[in-house]
């Protein structure tokens, strides 16, 4: 099972990925980096991303419709993709035996980046990610 480093690793090699970073939503501070940063700076990045991974975990509107077992151990948001002119994020939300608060944070290049496999790709890592 993959730590942190190889988890984002095994991202980079995603085509078109400039950047990765594991993100702790809750503090906002990344975990671990690796790539370039959208302005060149992983920290503020880092904490920009967890402010809109908070936005979507914690409010009701973005859970499953019907679903009565929301609550804030699970969180009812499997992933957010964020679209501009020239790039993709990709924050994937990853599952954890505590209080589940991470999200993998991929920023793939809009000409070289294929979302739908990015998408499938993160949601393996972040089943296969190990913290601690």
């Amino acid at each position: 099972m993959p730590g942190i480093d190889e988890c984002l690793l095994e991202a980079m090699r995603l085509p078109g990925a400039r950047g990765a970073a594991v993100v702790d939503w809750t503090s906002g501070l990344a975990l671990g980096t690796v790539g370039d940063a959208p302005g060149g700076d992983h920290e503020t990045t880092a904490a920009e991303a967890a402010e809109l991974a908070r936005l979507a975990a914690e409010h009701r509107a973005f859970a499953p419709e019907g679903d009565a077992d929301w609550s804030a151990d699970a969180c009812p948001v499997e992933d957010l993709i964020v679209a501009n002119r020239d790039s993709y994020h990709l924050l994937r939300f990853v599952p954890t035996t505590f209080d589940s608060s991470v999200f993998l944070h991929l920023w793939l290049a809009r000409e070289d980046g294929n979302l739908a496999l990015a998408r499938i790709r993160l949601g393996e890592m972040a089943g296969r990610l190990v913290l601690g």
